[in-house]
């Protein structure tokens, strides 16, 4: 028993997360089918919008729907419809009075559109800034839509090839869902730019899985995990324990009543 309770404690005491989330309530998609659309009247200096329209399908089925401890499933939407101000507008958060004093802002979406846009201050007037995801619609403490945009005011991501744009967008991706930024290198959701990013890294899937939680059926011990948020390592490493605890107790039951029987 000693042994059993001392494998508990060390296998907790080394796994460890380094994800965030992007907003102070850890919103994701109320809905785990998630639509990703290239908005139907972007225009972009550096990339035809057929061609960013091309990079969701690798951006979603290469990373994020790979996951198989997520229940979220991103969809190729397409072409959305025409959205106001989404190549010169303010996307600000529903909560940021005064990026929304500035006027002209975009309007809430549903779902993820993505698009390019010419106002530097979105990029923090920086040029070096590939570009910057903001959940701009939410219901309550659920997103109900996100906007990615491109930063068009310089050529920093047009410059990028075909993978490298591949892997920014999934990385907007993760903004988008409700990822933050993570300190492990080997993630897709790093805080720097790593070159040729091919696959999520454990944190990634971590974080995914975090916010969209497979519902565990059958065995009746997870419940429905969904509601907690219990990240899946903790309630899969929590079953398992408990299965051994009561595996022992039976086994002692079994000793204490055969010692009585003598």
């Amino acid at each position: 028993m000693k042994a059993i309770i001392a494998l508990f404690i060390l296998t907790f005491a080394s796994q460890s997360f380094s994800f965030t989330l992007n907003n102070n309530f850890g919103a994701a998609f109320k809905n785990d089918n998630v639509k990703v659309s290239v908005a139907g009247n972007t225009t972009c200096t550096g990339i035809t919008p057929e061609e960013l329209k091309s990079l969701i399908k690798p951006s979603i089925s290469d990373f994020w729907n790979s996951v198989s401890t997520s229940a979220l499933r991103l969809k190729d939407g397409g072409f959305s419809a025409s959205i106001a101000n989404i190549q010169s507008g303010f996307l600000c958060p529903p909560t940021d009075s005064t990026c929304i004093a500035q006027g002209a802002t975009i309007p809430p979406v549903k779902d993820i559109i993505i698009a390019c846009n010419n106002q530097a201050a979105n990029f923090s007037n920086s040029s070096n800034v590939l570009a910057v995801t903001v959940p701009n619609n939410f219901s309550k403490d659920k997103i109900v839509g996100a906007v990615i945009l491109i930063n068009d005011t310089s050529n920093a991501f047009y410059s990028l090839n075909r993978n490298e744009q591949i892997s920014v967008i999934a990385h907007e991706i993760g903004h988008a869902i409700g990822l933050g930024h993570s300190e492990n290198q080997a993630a897709l959701m790093y805080y720097r730019t790593v070159d040729m990013r091919e696959k999520l890294g454990q944190d990634d899937v971590d974080g995914v899985s975090y916010l969209y939680p497979v519902k565990m059926d059958g065995c009746g011990l997870l419940g429905t995990i969904e509601e907690t948020k219990t990240p899946p390592f903790f309630t899969t490493l929590g079953a398992l324990v408990l299965m051994i605890l009561l595996s022992e107790l039976g086994r002692l039951f079994k000793r204490a009543k055969a010692r009585a029987s003598l």
